[in-house]
Order: C-alpha cells, then sequence, then structure tokens
C-alpha cells in the first residue's frame, strides 16, 4: 500500500484537492474488508466446518463415511457438512454422492419426512443416470423407508424392479442391490429369499473385499436361520462372524445390530448371560445416539431376560417403557412383543385379568405383526391364557388360530432349497481355500502346475456332481417328508395325541372302500359334570386318559379318533358281535385304571362310557349310512340309563 501511495504522489495525484478524494477511497476499501471478514467470521462460528472443507477435504468425508472409516451418526456433522458445501459450490458429482449418503443418515436418524422429500428430490436429478452406484445407494435407502409402510405394494414394485435389473451392475452395483433386497425379503418374512440374497451378496463382497457388506450379509445370513429355527450352531456361527467383520469398522450402529442379532441368538439358544453381555453392548450405542428404534429392540431383549430370569418387577418397569417407546417410533414388531411379554409377566405375578386386557388389547391389532410365527405364538400364549380364565370359547378360537398362522409360518419357510444354498456356499468356502493352497505351493514348473489345476477342478468337479446329486435326493426326500408332516398335523388331535375329526373319517373311507368295516360311536358319560366340578384342565386330562386306555386296547387292525368334544369314533376290523363287546369291555377296565391315576380325581369315582355300534356288513355300503345306525345306537344306549353297548 505504501509503494502504490508512492508512485501516485509522483504523479501529483496526492496534492491538493485530490488528496481527500483518495482518503475517502482508502477509508471505503478497507471499511469494506471489514465487514467481508467479518460474515465470513460468523458464517464459519455457526458451521465449524464451514471454510475447512475445501474440494479434497468433502471428497475425504465422503469417501471416509461411505467406506464406513467414520459412523453415520456419530459424524452427522461432518456429513451433514459435506452435503452443504458440496451443494452451495456447485460440485455436482461430489454432491450426488453425499446426497445419497445424507439420504441414508436421515434413514438412522428416523427422519422419515425428511427422508420422503429428501429421497423426491434426488431421484428426479437427472445427472443420476451416469452414476449408477450413487442411483443404487439412493434406492437401497427407498427400498428400506418404503418397508415401514402399511400398503407393501411399494415396497414390493421397487425390489422386483431391482431383481431384473441385477444382471445389468457390475460387482459393486450388485453388492448394493442385494444389501436392499436382503432387507427388504426379511422384513417381507421371505426368509428363503433373505439367505439366497445375503449368499450372492456375500460372494460378491468377499471378492472385492468389502468388509462393511461381508458384515452385513453374515448378519442377514444368521438372522434367516435364526428365524426359520433350522441350525442353531449356523446361526450362532453367522452372527458370531458378523461382530467379528464390523468391529473390523467404524460403523457404530451395524456393530450395535450385529451385538442385538447375536445376543438374541444366543438368548434363543439358552445362553442369557453371554446373551446379557452383546445386548448391554447395542443398548449402549443406541443411547449413545438416541436412536430409538435400535433402543426398543435391545430394550426388549433385555426386559426378556429379566423376565425369564424371574425378575419380574425389572421385566414389568421395562416392557412398560418399551410399549411407549416402540409406539413413539412406529415399530409395531416390539410395541406388540411388548406388549405380550407384559402380559405373560402379570400372569407370573397372579394377576390374571391385567394379563387378559393386555392380551385382547394385543389381539385387536394382531395385524401389525410382521410374521406369521409370532401370530402363531400369540395364540399359543392366548389359548393358556383363556383356559386358566375358564373362557373355553376364546380358548379354542385361539388355538385354530395358532394352528393356522403356524402352518402359515411353516408354508413360508419351508425352504426347500436351503440345503442346496447351504452347501453351494461352503463350496464356494472350499473352492477359495483350494485357491489360496494353490498360491501357497511352490510349483516348479508351469507344466506341474497346470497338472495340478486340471487334477484339482477334475476332483471339485467330481465333488460337485456328487454333492448335486445328493442334494436332489434329500430335497426330494424332505419335500415327502414336509408333506407328510402337514398331513399329520391337519390330522391330529394334538391334546389327545390321535386322529382328530377329520383324520377318522378319511381313515374310514379308505378302509370302507376295501373291506367291511365296524363303526362304533363312544361317548364318555357324564363329562360334563367332570368340567364343571374338577375343572377343564382336569376334564382335559379325562380325554387323554380314554385316548390312551383305547390305544392300548385296540388291535393293530383297528383305528379310533375324536370325533368331536367328548365323542370318539371307532373303526373295527371284526364283524363278531362278541368279539366287539369283549373289546370295549376290556377298554372300559383300562379306561377306569387310567382314571385312577389322576389325582385330582375322587378315588372312588366310576369313570364309564356309551357305545352304539354298526357292525360291518353288505348293507352298510356308505360310511354315512354306518355312522348313522351307530348314531342311534349310541342314542339308544343313553336313554337305557348309559354304561352299556347297544349293536344296531
Amino acid at each position: 500500500m505504501i509503494i502504490i501511495n508512492k508512485k501516485l504522489q509522483n504523479k501529483g495525484l496526492f496534492n491538493g484537492r485530490w488528496r481527500n478524494a483518495w482518503a475517502i477511497l482508502l477509508f471505503l476499501c478497507l471499511t469494506q474488508m471489514s465487514v467481508t471478514q467479518t460474515s465470513r467470521a460468523s458464517e464459519s462460528a455457526s458451521n465449524p466446518f464451514l471454510g475447512v472443507l475445501d474440494f479434497e477435504s468433502t471428497r475425504s468425508v465422503i469417501n471416509d463415511i461411505r467406506q464406513n472409516k467414520l459412523d453415520y451418526l456419530r459424524n452427522k456433522e461432518k456429513l451433514e457438512s459435506a452435503f452443504k458445501v458440496s451443494q452451495e459450490q456447485g460440485w455436482e458429482e461430489l454432491h450426488l454422492e453425499a446426497a445419497a449418503l445424507y439420504s441414508e443418515l436421515l434413514f438412522r436418524q428416523e427422519k422419515y419426512a425428511d427422508l420422503t422429500a429428501h429421497l423426491s428430490h434426488y431421484l428426479n436429478h437427472k445427472e443420476l443416470i451416469k452414476r449408477k452406484d450413487i442411483y443404487l445407494l439412493f434406492l437401497e435407502t427407498k427400498l428400506k423407508a418404503l418397508t415401514r409402510l402399511d400398503d407393501s405394494t411399494p415396497a414390493k414394485n421397487l425390489s422386483k424392479k431391482l431383481e431384473a435389473q441385477i444382471s445389468q451392475h457390475s460387482v459393486n452395483e450388485k453388492i448394493i442391490i442385494f444389501r436392499a433386497l436382503a432387507y427388504y425379503y426379511t422384513a417381507d418374512d421371505a426368509l428363503r429369499k433373505t439367505l439366497s440374497a445375503a449368499l450372492e451378496g456375500l460372494e460378491l463382497a468377499i471378492k472385492s473385499d468389502d468388509i462393511p457388506s461381508q458384515g452385513y450379509f453374515y448378519r442377514k445370513i444368521a438372522d434367516a436361520y435364526g428365524y426359520l429355527e433350522e441350525d442353531e450352531d449356523k446361526a450362532v456361527s453367522y452372527a458370531k462372524k458378523a461382530v467379528e467383520t464390523f468391529e473390523k469398522t467404524n460403523d457404530g450402529l451395524f456393530t450395535a445390530k450385529a451385538y442385538w442379532s447375536l445376543g438374541n441368538i444366543l438368548l434363543e439358544t439358552g445362553d442369557p448371560q453371554s446373551a446379557l453381555v452383546y445386548l448391554n453392548k447395542a443398548l449402549a450405542y443406541f443411547k449413545d445416539v438416541n436412536m430409538n428404534k435400535g433402543l426398543a429392540f435391545a430394550q426388549y431383549s433385555i426386559a426378556n431376560i429379566q423376565y425369564l430370569q424371574a425378575n419380574y418387577d425389572s421385566a414389568q418397569i421395562l416392557a412398560k417403557e418399551n410399549i411407549e417407546l416402540a409406539m413413539s417410533a412406529g415399530i409395531n414388531d416390539m410395541q406388540l412383543a411388548s406388549m405380550i411379554l407384559l402380559s405373560n409377566v402379570y400372569i407370573k405375578q397372579d394377576a390374571l385379568e391385567k394379563a387378559n386386557k393386555i392380551n385382547d388389547d394385543v389381539f385387536l391389532i394382531i395385524d401389525k405383526f410382521s410374521r406369521s410365527i409370532y401370530k402363531a405364538e400369540f395364540f399359543g400364549e392366548r389359548y393358556e391364557l383363556k383356559r386358566k380364565l375358564n373362557r373355553t370359547d376364546e380358548a379354542f378360537d385361539a388355538i385354530e388360530k395358532k394352528l393356522f398362522y403356524t402352518k402359515k409360518h411353516f408354508e413360508a419357510t419351508s425352504e426347500s432349497n436351503i440345503k442346496a444354498l447351504q452347501v453351494k456356499f461352503e463350496v464356494k468356502e472350499k473352492e477359495d481355500t483350494i485357491r489360496k493352497l494353490e498360491y501357497e505351493k511352490d510349483i516348479s514348473n508351469l507344466q506341474a502346475k497346470e497338472e495340478y489345476q486340471q487334477k484339482i477342478i477334475w476332483r471339485l468337479s467330481a465333488t460337485i456332481a456328487f454333492i448335486l446329486v445328493l442334494v436332489a435326493s434329500l430335497l426330494v426326500y424332505r419335500q415327502s417328508r414336509q408333506r407328510k408332516k402337514y398331513h399329520r398335523m391337519a390330522s391330529t388331535d394334538h391334546l389327545a395325541n390321535c386322529l382328530n375329526r377329520r383324520g377318522i373319517l378319511a381313515t374310514a373311507n379308505s378302509k370302507l372302500a376295501q373291506q367291511n368295516i365296524t363303526i362304533a360311536i363312544v361317548d364318555l358319560d357324564y363329562f360334563k359334570r367332570i368340567n364343571d366340578e374338577y375343572g377343564h384342565d382336569v376334564g382335559d386330562l379325562v380325554l387323554i386318559a380314554f385316548a390312551n386306555a383305547a390305544k392300548e386296547t385296540l388291535s393293530k387292525h383297528d383305528d379310533f379318533g375324536r370325533y368331536g368334544g367328548e365323542e370318539w369314533l371307532f373303526i373295527l376290523h371284526s364283524s363278531d358281535e362278541k368279539v366287539v363287546r369283549l373289546m370295549f369291555e376290556k377298554l372300559a377296565a383300562t379306561y377306569q385304571k387310567y382314571c385312577n391315576n389322576i389325582d385330582a380325581l375322587k378315588g372312588d369315582l366310576s369313570m364309564t362310557f356309551s357305545v352304539g355300534v354298526s357292525l360291518g356288513n353288505k348293507s352298510n355300503r356308505t360310511l354315512d349310512t354306518s355312522i348313522k345306525r351307530a348314531d342311534d345306537a349310541l342314542y339308544q344306549a343313553k336313554e337305557n340309563g348309559r354304561n352299556q353297548v347297544v349293536i344296531n
């Protein structure tokens, strides 16, 4: 400035009247500089990263977040600043990447309304067409957000779109798609697809050395095995792999989720102490970042452990807190699960009416549960509670619904190719091991190396062919067993452990088509009095006693089943009246013997039954005819004073 002034003075510009003009101009320049510096200082104070983040610094923050060197939630200010600075500076490509990561941050912060607006704005950006990987990051977050909606159609449509595009993408882009699909399939209870997507994604993540994605897929595989209840050892093994892998990263959220998954699997396998260690680790992170969703899941699991350890007061407090927490976070599964847990606590505390009130509240909103198995478990507990309260109609309604949802769960999780996928992954692990061994060996020349590789390939091909044949055989065998299992479930009375009405009628029709059979209907005498005087629990024991007596008495050619209530239908091979009467005499004695072993019944109480029989002959050409004749005979036996056999 001094140099400039001297030059101006030499030209005479600072002489006389010009001196005042230049003084005013200099004052104005200094004032403007001061205002600019003050403004910049104010901006820096309001945003500590503004002015610090140049292009390279912004690039570094985005890379570190994306590679999980920085945790999203614990470094949210850095990510927010990178998002804003890249936008203000017009760094278009860098800003789109920051915007994609920012959408994931909004999801983790549970700011779903802001996320919806953010996605709507950026998914229409024309530059995204050039950046497939960034576009897929947006879609991954969008699919996760859509799974929260009551209407499953948008999420389903987006998942189908991603499925159809897999083959068009690079390895790293496929990993993003498989991450998104594994999340969606788990939320949609499509566990076979979860396992398939996670295994495919894990293979790609291992090849590309993508450590965070490896941890993510390990956890999804562990969760799938855990939900399927197929292989507890596999579930624990993969959950531990997920923890070990995520602990190599700085992604606190996914590490905490891995802790939570492992804790829950250990709890299911009967190791609550170890489970509590990991659940508390998860809880600590969720509290640190104030994440309600994570808090609700971790706190529920800890409350469940308190309940299992008979710490009912602690469990009650945690369950009540978690109901409110889950409701505020919009997590339906945790809200309902916590309500059920609270109901169970009240049962243990003999507060049955409180338990019943909570149970009925859950019943009204049961459709909010995401999985059929959760509904089946609830109706099983509802059945037990209603039985304790002697509300028979509601109890039997609950047990029917339990059977319905159990069957629905089996249909959803009857994974015909789980073992195939399992073998597929294990073979891939063996292939990786073989490759490492090949590289470690000191092969003296190329010819020896080629011969060795050919031998390995031949052996591996033969092994894979053998495994494929074995797997195909196992799948056929398993499918056959599953069909038999469902048929058996649908035809079995689970209380008496014998055929139910459907099963015994089907057996009768089958036998009648081949030979003449004798049909008998048995009714337990005065059974209602047993229920009224001793309660339904004792009544159930009497029904079980009769079924056990029948199993002991009948020959291997005869069948029986529970026809309804205290009525039983017998299919007898013999058409000889004396043989039939002798059989029912033996059954009566055996029945009394079993009832004498029921402590709740009076020692001298006589337990009897009435029988109506339709002997097998050529005139009984239909089952309906035989049953009608046996029913008429039973009516006559009751009219004659019960405790007798009437043969028609």
